[in-house]
């Protein structure tokens, strides 16, 4: 191989190196859109609950709080909540009827026009709802 020709092939796995480390640096997700509280309406068909979702930064982790407006539960933990700028996954346990357990719920929503509309699922019952959260 001639000294330019090593040259070049050089120029070309620099440049590779560089596109796959831009490629695998994770984007800075903008918290602020979704931090603070937020008022969710849950359509479970023919009813409706209301819950307050109160998310926020706590020692640079992503976390919140969950609670129902009648109070069968308040400020329930997330056990794991993750924002990538669009999506919002969310997880913890509620007290749930009919008897008074405490379940695994999950939650997806999308941040649209400053709303989530999502779903929120009581893994156990396999029971799922829609919902509109705008925020407080």
């Amino acid at each position: 191989m001639k000294y330019g020709s090593r040259i070049v092939f050089l120029l070309g796995l620099v440049a590779v190196a560089a596109w796959t480390v831009q490629a695998q640096t994770p984007a800075k997700v903008d918290y602020a859109k979704v931090l603070g509280p937020w008022s969710l309406e849950i359509n479970a068909g023919d009813q409706y609950y209301y819950l307050t979702l109160v998310l926020k930064m706590d020692q640079g982790k992503f976390t919140g709080a969950l609670s129902e407006q009648n109070g069968i539960f308040t400020n329930v933990p997330l056990t794991s909540a993750e924002f990538d700028g669009e999506t919002l996954k969310f997880e913890c346990k509620v007290t749930t009827p009919p008897d008074g357990a405490e379940r695994v719920t999950k939650s997806e929503a999308k941040l649209v026009d400053n709303k989530l509309l999502g779903v929120i699922t009581i893994v156990e019952f396999g029971m799922s709802a829609t919902y509109a959260g705008t925020k407080k």
